[in-house]
């Protein structure tokens, strides 16, 4: 079949609990790709699957299903040679280079709600069943394309996994702030709250990992296990919180190695034939490397008073800084910063109070991003709060509407719009046998935030007209007050 338009990443989704065998193949310019199996990410769907570009596709499965769905993932152009450039620039003390959410584009992947906290005893091994034929340009795009199949497709709040790794070695940051704290993810059902997940980018099946992705996997799973204070070896008991993914049933305590495939915990055969015959290779990395010094990090909340306000309203932000044992840290400077143009600036600076609490305002002149930094102190490292989005709905007014008129004689409407528009648009309504319709609609070019128009009623009716500003990349639509006008 062929899509609507070029895509990226395609899964597929069904109705019921059936688990067939999926197989899926797509076709580009160098004709078809080869037959690509798909794992069941849960009860009724597929993984999503990496093919580049493409626009036709064919798949099979062993047994029919109900309601089968193809969802398809587009993330437009390649990253520039910049944003892998800027893999070294990261704003967590981390022994080691990684791409942020910010550089792979998670902007165009916003969590839905804050994230919950769990705790870290151990780190599940995943792949992300991806066609390994991709390049480092086209890695980034990989991470945003599942990001996007997981909150979109899968109806999860973020990205599942903790973190990334491709082919070549380099690091992505996963899940929002799920890098080093214990932030729950959606990557193994039933063990989420007590595990960390890695995903290597690519179908390790038949294909063994690159030693470049192995010696990545062992150094994040290396740090992560030190940031939580726990053992690089050994074994650890697990408590299973069940689902029908997960291979054990509700209250069952499992004993497992500190770094797992996703095949001992769920029902799978994640992460690949030959990934999970790499494990021991992995461990002994792990094991025989020195652990990274602990170095615990603060925790940031935040919150809008509402996050869709109108041009010129005030905003207030509040939130709480505590420390990696829960306690509050008083008297500590944390940035408000606001994000509208892809890049991140500090609009306030706020001291926490002696429970840690903090409160500030903004005015916001376009829609953006708020998130809280949390910079650090020689004891504790910094973190940022979640990203929360403020939408922001232009003000449109009249200073010239008359409320009565006459039939065949033109009227002239006049008010302003704020933030500034090229267009406002005045749309007039008639009631007609006890029904409000269009009966015009006046595109109006503003000056200065100012508009005008005009209109000529045809008949001795009720009427009513309304301004409204299209949403654009600045503001949501916004829509006037209606004004009433009777036609003699």
């Amino acid at each position: 079949m062929s899509a609507p338009r070029p895509f990226n990443l395609v899964g597929l989704h069904w109705r019921g609990s059936a688990s067939p065998d999926v197989e899926l193949r797509v076709r580009r310019r160098r004709g078809w790709s080869r037959w690509q199996h798909l794992g069941v990410h849960g009860r009724n769907g597929s993984d999503p699957v990496w093919v580049g570009r493409a626009r036709t596709v064919q798949y099979r499965l062993s047994r029919r299903v109900p309601g089968l769905r193809l969802h398809f993932v587009r993330v437009g152009r390649t990253p520039s040679r910049r944003t892998r450039a800027r893999v070294h620039a990261s704003q967590l003390a981390t022994p080691f280079p990684y791409v942020s959410r910010e550089d792979w584009g998670a902007s165009g992947c916003v969590p839905r709600e804050p994230p919950s906290y769990g705790s870290v005893k151990a780190v599940q091994v995943h792949h992300t069943v991806s066609l390994n034929d991709y390049t480092p340009k086209e890695a980034p795009q990989i991470v945003l394309a599942i990001c996007r199949y997981h909150r979109n497709s899968n109806g999860w709040n973020d990205i599942g996994y903790n973190a990334l790794v491709d082919k070549y070695g380099t690091i992505y940051e996963g899940r929002a702030g799920g890098l080093d704290q214990a932030v729950i993810g959606a990557h193994a059902q039933g063990f989420n709250a007590q595990t960390a997940g890695i995903a290597n980018i690519g179908d390790y099946t038949s294909v063994a990992a690159s030693p470049e992705a192995l010696a990545a996997t062992a150094t994040y799973i290396r740090w992560k296990l030190g940031v939580h204070g726990e053992p690089l070896s050994g074994r650890v008991t697990l408590t299973s919180a069940g689902g029908s993914a997960s291979r054990y049933p509700a209250g069952t305590r499992v004993t497992l190695q500190r770094v797992i495939g996703h095949r001992d915990t769920g029902r799978t055969s994640c992460p690949g034939e030959a990934l999970y015959a790499q494990l021991g290779e992995i461990r002994a990395t792990v094991e025989g490397g020195a652990p990274f010094a602990p170095t615990f990090s603060a925790r940031v909340s935040a919150a809008l008073a509402q996050q869709r306000v109108d041009y010129g309203q005030i905003v207030p932000v509040n939130g709480s800084l505590v420390g990696p044992d829960g306690s509050p840290l008083a008297g500590q400077t944390v940035e408000v910063q606001v994000n509208s143009d892809n890049a991140w600036r500090t609009s306030r600076q706020v001291i926490t109070g002696a429970d840690g609490v903090f409160a500030t305002e903004l005015k916001p002149a376009k829609r953006m991003y708020v998130r809280v930094r949390y910079p650090g102190s020689a004891e504790v490292r910094g973190s940022a709060s979640p990203r929360l989005l403020l939408n922001l709905r232009p003000v449109l007014s009249f200073d010239r509407a008359p409320r009565r008129g006459l039939r065949r004689r033109r009227l002239v409407v006049a008010g302003e719009v704020a933030p500034r528009k090229r267009v406002v648009t005045v749309v007039f309504q008639q009631r007609i046998r006890g029904r409000w319709r269009k009966v015009g609609a006046r595109a109006a070019r503003t000056r200065r935030g100012r508009f005008e128009a005009s209109f000529v009623p045809g008949f001795r009716a009720a009427y009513r007209y309304y301004a409204v500003a299209r949403s654009d990349l600045d503001t949501d639509r916004g829509v006037s007050e209606l004004r009433s006008l009777r036609v003699r």
